[in-house]
């Protein structure tokens, strides 16, 4: 080999290692790649999760618009309300213990 076919295998190799690095480590080049398809995962996952609770939340919408069973179940245990004529016993002693 020449000097000059020398010369231009090495710039020829030299060459090839820059493209490819810039292949794997430039804006664009596969490692981020690698990061977008992260994130894409993790957002199809979240984007599932939002799914279900827009279903539940739904149901939930649906019940209260047409189940009155559902609703009187609401009304006594979350908002401790009774219905004419019903009597609520509360345990008052747990309270007196606690305080000092």
């Amino acid at each position: 080999m020449t000097l000059f076919e020398k010369t231009a295998f090495y710039v020829g190799i030299l060459l090839t290692l820059v493209l490819l690095s810039m292949i794997f480590f430039s804006k664009n080049g596969i490692m981020d790649y690698g990061k977008l398809k992260k994130q894409e995962a993790e957002i199809a996952v979240r984007a599932v999760q939002a799914a279900k609770e827009n279903q539940k939340i739904e149901k939930e919408i649906k019940s209260l618009k047409h189940d009155i069973n559902y609703i009187k179940h609401l009304a006594k245990h979350e908002h401790e309300m009774a219905e004419p004529g019903e009597l609520i016993f509360k345990n008052t002693s747990e309270k007196k213990e606690t305080m000092p």
